[in-house]
């Protein structure tokens, strides 16, 4: 995939003019590159050591910048290679100088996460905790932080490892009665196997539950209020938002495109989009609105459903009309300063109680509820113990690993061979080792850390 031999170089400070500026330099030569640019007489020992130096053009003598070499010899080193970084001015111009100062002298620029690549064929890191790294770098609130934190510092890893060598252990019982049948070996204990079994899936099933919530934390959530014109969209977005957003009118059809603002609740990072109202419509502009809407209300994790508690018969025909995902949607009636029943879904019996609630835009009653019902879905673990996968590619690993178990308990339910179930028990270890990073193909490790930023 990437070439291990070369000496690598790479901006690992943002893009545009900051305070400071870090060159990350990593190789086999990276101390000998590092000392052409420093003053003859300052030669630096290989031990770990910050210097405050001067920095110079290697072949002109022209003084480049001052500032701090940090050299952190292999293998106590984020690659575990020799590593040399360049704490210096931030300026894009200086740094891309740098750079090719450091080019000419044989380094190559590395591609986008190579070095956390680096660490991981070296075994500093699994591949958990690599794919970790730019979880956290993305992070999108503390929530994600937190979580992509515990899994760098070894937290998903340390489940799984267990786990796959456990499902190794009930692979050798297999295969041992299938090798030594002869040889005096004692028959499988078949209770205690399936109960071993039924041990993992379960583990497993725990894990598979968790994406959703792991994939909240990560990207974050998105919440789509939709209804009929005038059942106060646009003003529960300026509430939500705490300003003014989108345009408020009596006018129906006032939104004609996705207006959307974020917050941050739980640590989570909550997006909103107000869209255009849904009704029949001839108006080109409002019928390309209304179809964004739905667009809007297919991809969002959570609906709200809204209806205008003095008027509530627009926004209940349209409902009828409307299929929506019965686990996402909550039904919130505005306006119910206009009313005396505080609780008016309980006039009307298609809608679930559990999911209705009531408030008031113009007078912020109630609005706690619409919080909360924004964070009851976002089901932020308090402990901060549970073991949460993030990531699409550990759930489709997780799935083929928990598809393989369900696979050998209609095996044995069946009395089928043991040959069989040798073969889904290492189908579901191999699994769980390519979440992490064991026996998967170079192309797999292109997908993931090409994600990664360079110079990270």
């Amino acid at each position: 995939m990437y070439e291990l031999q070369d000496t690598i170089t790479a901006i690992a400070t943002p893009a545009g003019v900051g305070g400071i500026g870090v060159i990350r330099l990593s190789g086999n030569k990276a101390f000998e590159m590092a000392q052409k640019l420093l003053p003859e007489t300052k030669p630096f020992e290989k031990r770990r050591q910050i210097l405050f130096t001067a920095f110079c053009h290697p072949q002109t003598g022209e003084s480049l910048d001052e500032g701090l070499l940090l050299i952190m010899p292999a293998p106590q080193s984020y690659t575990t290679e020799d590593v040399v970084e360049f704490h210096v001015h931030g300026s894009p111009l200086l740094l891309e100088k740098i750079i090719e100062v450091l080019a000419g002298l044989g380094a190559r620029l590395a591609h986008p996460g190579e070095f956390t690549y680096r660490a991981f064929i070296h075994g500093r890191l699994d591949l958990t905790q690599a794919e970790a790294v730019e979880s956290l770098v993305s992070a999108q609130g503390d929530a994600s932080r937190r979580q992509a934190l515990r899994h760098l510092t070894g937290g998903l890893a340390s489940h799984l490892e267990p786990m796959e060598e456990f499902l190794k252990s009930l692979y050798l019982k297999v295969e041992a009665r299938l090798e030594f049948a002869d040889d005096g070996i004692p028959p499988l204990d078949r209770a205690k196997f399936e109960e071993e079994v039924a041990g993992v899936r379960n583990e497993l099933q725990k894990l598979l539950d968790s994406y959703q919530q792991g994939k909240v934390l990560r990207e974050g959530l998105t919440v789509a209020l939709v209804g009929p014109p005038n059942v106060g969209k646009s003003s529960l977005l300026n509430t939500l938002l705490g300003t003014q957003r989108a345009i408020v009118t009596p006018l129906a059809g006032t939104t004609r495109d996705v207006v959307e603002g974020d917050i941050r609740l739980k640590g989570v990072r909550v997006r909103f989009f107000d869209t255009a109202g849904l009704r029949n419509a001839e108006n080109v502009v409002e019928v390309e609105g209304i179809r964004r809407s739905r667009q809007v209300m297919e991809e969002a994790d959570l609906i709200f459903w809204l209806i205008d508690a003095s008027n509530p018969a627009e926004s209940l025909t349209e409902l009828e009309t409307s299929s929506l995902p019965a686990n996402r949607v909550w039904y919130l009636f505005n306006k119910v300063d206009l009313v005396t029943d505080r609780e008016p879904w309980k006039k009307i019996l298609q809608l679930p109680t559990e999911k209705c609630l009531s408030f008031s835009c113009a007078t912020q009653e109630g609005l706690f509820r619409v919080f909360g019902a924004v964070e009851s879905f976002i089901q932020t673990s308090s402990g901060g113990e549970d073991v949460v996968i993030t990531s699409t590619r550990h759930r489709q690993e997780v799935e083929k690993a928990l598809a393989a178990l369900n696979n050998l308990q209609t095996l044995m339910e069946t009395l089928q061979p043991f040959e069989l179930w040798a073969e889904e028990l290492k189908a579901a270890a191999l699994a769980i080792g390519h979440i992490r990073g064991k026996d998967l193909p170079a192309k797999a490790f292109e997908d993931i850390f090409n994600k990664f930023c360079v110079g990270k």
